[in-house]
């Protein structure tokens, strides 16, 4: 029987919901069995025997996701675990978890170019989708191509195939979503190739001279050429750079000088062809879609990137939720006997970061993460490979020495390894403008934080290195690689980012594993082919022995 004080402790923490230090704001722990051993114990027990059972699948991958937070580094994802768990449990979040997070196998990848130590989202594209890679700046092509090289890039062998053009050739359906414009560099290396990320319409080709005249803009591209006018389901921002904006506006991104209204070429290609299509702009009319009948949806939701979920139109006329997109973009392509390949990015993580607003990214992650969780409910992962990972990080850190449950965009208002004694945030950044530093004739000076609220939107955090604005600078590190289903423990330690395109191809038996012969290592280190359905000791990556010794373990610890 629960004794009563416990019972009064219990309810006083729930009241009490929130602990004020100071200036700062510190979320309870959601149990006090944390302090106890056996609470630990009993977790690692768990996860032991759930590592055991972990189901290996070998069968062919009929579906393929790929979600991608552009930007979602190990910092950026740690960050929104805790964010999460704070705001939407009240509790300290450190101990919660994102969705991906509970995926059976994960992998490391490197994420440097062939000329970059750090990367951008156009060549770290190339290496996930197409399996090859790339320089700085770059889409969609190979080595071989430099920077604004025109020529170079409409050699064929500089034109590698993408995952989704060997999904399209296997009889597949395919598309992709992002938050941030149709031909921003992500997703643009799925279907075009140019040697500048920046080359999404005709106006900014030309400022590079006549040169570039004999390649084809980035919009051109997913309209005009395979694989791009093949997707079932194109859906982002960036009205602009296909010359159909849909209101005045005064910013001029990259506005088309040839007149060309490339959405209503789209939709005359479609006519012309007999499909039936829906091109839509607002969550009314996405909602609308019969996914059942209509072959084509292209929706552009943004005349450049699309809000930021903090700043989004909420309402029916407004844009759509990133998880609305991927419901309507998953029923449509359901609609595919032979499977599908769907490429889903959350790029204005990405954007957000580089304007050092850490509330808006966080918001932008749980939002991805509601994508995730959807699609899950969805698909059957025993026929569905699902991916999550990120194209590099940036330079964001979770620094100082925080208490347990310190909101993670507060302060913190103590620590004596700080030298001028003044609070800061827990998140700061390596470069952006929010460089904020003087000198007073003996010591530089830093901004103090006392009554500031740290947890607003706009508040931009102290970085090290000044730049301009939307210019803080991505990070070098490793990201992770999260997944389920068919062949995901082919993930399984240090990877170069071109294996994710060649984990998705192999499982689905698409582009260079299209013949589907399985290769397989025996104990021997040789490589054979052998019956995929006969695998043993896959669940954990063990060999034999090596199983007996941890089930051995796992029963001595449930003594």
């Amino acid at each position: 029987m629960t004794s009563l004080p416990l019972i009064l402790l219990v309810a006083a923490a729930a009241a009490a919901a929130l602990v004020h230090y100071s200036n700062a704001t510190v979320f309870p722990r959601p149990s006090e069995d944390e302090n106890g051993s056996d609470y630990w114990l009993k977790l690692g027990r768990e996860e032991i025997e759930e590592a055991l059972l972990k189901p290996t699948l070998t069968n062919v991958a009929k579906n393929v996701i790929l979600f991608m937070g552009d930007g979602m580094g190990i910092t950026v994802n740690t960050a929104s675990r805790i964010y999460k768990g704070q705001k939407k449990h009240g509790y300290s979040g450190e101990e919660g978890h994102l969705v991906w997070e509970k995926f059976p196998n994960i992998g490391l990848l490197k994420t440097y170019d062939l000329d970059k130590q750090v990367s951008d989202s156009a060549s770290t594209a190339t290496a996930y989708l197409c399996g090859v890679k790339a320089n700085y700046y770059t889409v969609g092509v190979n080595g071989h191509v430099k920077f604004n090289d025109c020529p170079a890039s409409l050699i064929e062998e500089n034109r590698p195939a993408s995952i989704l053009q060997w999904a399209q050739e296997a009889k597949k359906d395919t598309g992709f979503i992002t938050t941030t414009q149709v031909t921003h560099a992500s997703v643009a290396a799925s279907y075009a190739k140019s040697a500048n990320r920046k080359w999404q319409c005709d106006k900014k080709m030309k400022k590079f001279g006549p040169d570039t005249a004999a390649c084809k803009d980035i919009a051109r591209q997913l309209v005009e050429d395979v694989p791009g006018k093949h997707f079932k389901v194109v859906m982002g921002g960036g009205r602009q750079e296909m010359g159909s904006p849909k209101t005045d506006i005064t910013e001029d991104n990259c506005k088309r000088s040839d007149g060309m209204n490339l959405v209503r070429d789209w939709i005359n290609h479609k006519e012309e062809n007999g499909k039936s299509y829906a091109y839509v702009t607002t969550t009314r009319e996405l909602q609308s879609i019969d996914t059942k009948n209509t072959e084509y949806i292209l929706g552009l939701f943004g005349e450049i990137h699309m809000p930021y979920e903090t700043d989004r139109d909420t309402s029916l006329d407004g844009c759509p939720h990133i998880k609305e997109m991927v419901e309507v973009a998953i029923n449509r392509l359901k609609n595919s006997d032979n499977g599908f390949f769907l490429f889903v990015e959350g790029g204005m993580i990405d954007n957000a970061l580089h304007i050092t607003s850490p509330k808006r990214a966080l918001e932008e992650v749980l939002a991805f993460e509601e994508a995730v969780e959807l699609a899950l409910t969805m698909v059957n992962t025993e026929e569905t490979l699902v991916v999550v990972t990120a194209d590099h990080s940036h330079g964001m850190t979770i620094n100082g020495y925080p208490p347990r449950g310190n909101d993670i965009l507060g302060i913190v208002t103590e620590s004596e390894d700080v030298s001028d004694g003044l609070p800061f945030t827990t998140l700061t950044f390596a470069t952006g403008h929010g460089f904020n530093y003087s000198f007073n004739g003996n010591e530089v000076v830093r901004p103090n934080l006392t009554g500031v609220d740290t947890t607003d939107k706009d508040y931009v955090p102290l970085a090290a290195i000044p730049t301009h604005y939307d210019y803080e600078t991505h990070g070098g590190e490793d990201v992770a690689a999260f997944a389920v289903g068919p062949w995901a423990h082919l993930f399984h330690r240090v990877h170069e980012q071109t294996h994710v395109a060649n984990v998705m191809a192999y499982a689905s038996c698409t582009g260079p594993y299209k013949d589907c012969h399985r290769r397989e290592v025996t104990a021997s280190s040789e490589p054979v082919t052998k019956n995929p359905e006969r695998r043993s000791s896959g669940a954990t990556g063990l060999l034999p022995g090596n199983i007996f010794i941890f089930v051995v373990a796992v029963q001595i610890l449930s003594v």
